[in-house]
């Protein structure tokens, strides 16, 4: 829930506002206490999303974060996450002719961002290892959500007003998660499916309300079973559409990713 940098998509969805984003990975494990119907809905969309067996199984993550306006896409940024032990990639653009590079274990308090292959240093590396930790906060939860509904700090409502025959919707509130706690997020979950059809937020620090369709969801194959995540969430009644795409499992990790500094996603 950082403030983003200034990037064009940002700018064109945001306006630089603060991302919607209100939990880091990794996602939290089961078991999990049922305590409330919103609890109860909340553990279908986890299980409509392949489970935290299949999901904590997964040997690792790539992704990429993008936005599509008028036909256009536009990528932001290339993520891969070697889940089993939290090592992260992650590569944005710099320019017409610079890609940044952040290369990092756990949380990125600490890492190492690069140019080009070049090592940053100073305030440049810290502005960059900054931007790294605001990516991958923000791009996983657009692509994470379901899975993340029982993450330290959220509290999930049951919204019966909003909610009818087809569908239920829980209310997320945030208590001492990230930096913007006053985020809130609904969440319509298919009751036949349990998948995460349409989400609406309403920022601290942008209090215009915003909603997506949830759609284009796709499978990933873990030793467990099977993962399935959404790589398209359509702006309702806008032309933007977020991209969480070229989604893939890979069944081993590439250590190299870790250490070489060159752009490679």
């Amino acid at each position: 829930m950082l403030r983003l940098l200034c990037f064009c998509f940002a700018l064109a969805l945001f306006g630089c506002a603060d991302a919607p984003a209100p939990a880091a990975p990794p996602v939290e494990s089961a078991p999990v206490p049922i305590q409330t119907r919103a609890d109860s809905v909340a553990l279908q969309a986890i299980a409509a999303s392949g489970g935290f067996d299949a999901w904590n199984a997964l040997p690792a993550l790539r992704f990429d974060f993008g936005v599509e306006r008028g036909g256009q896409q536009q990528t932001a940024a290339r993520h891969y996450w070697d889940k089993q032990q939290n090592r992260y990639r992650v590569e944005w653009p710099g320019g017409a002719d610079s890609t940044y590079v952040a290369l990092f274990t756990a949380w990125p308090d600490s890492g190492r961002a690069f140019v080009n292959g070049t090592p940053l240093d100073g305030e440049a590396g810290t502005e960059a290892m900054e931007t790294a930790r605001s990516r991958t906060i923000n791009d996983t939860y657009w692509l994470l959500a379901p899975l993340k509904l029982f993450d330290d700090g959220v509290t999930r409502t049951f919204v019966p007003d909003s909610s009818d025959a087809a569908t239920d919707v829980i209310r997320l509130s945030f208590d001492g998660v990230g930096l913007t706690p006053g985020d809130q997020y609904w969440l319509f979950i298919d009751r036949e499916t349990g998948r995460l059809t349409k989400w609406a937020f309403v920022l601290e620090g942008n209090p215009t309300p915003r909603s997506f369709e949830w759609t284009a969801y796709q499978t990933l194959q873990s030793p467990e079973g099977r993962v399935l995540l959404s790589a398209r969430k359509q702006a309702i009644g806008g032309p933007i559409a977020i991209l969480t795409d070229n989604l893939v499992a890979p069944a081993t990790v590439d250590s190299t990713l870790f250490t070489d500094p060159q752009p490679r996603l």
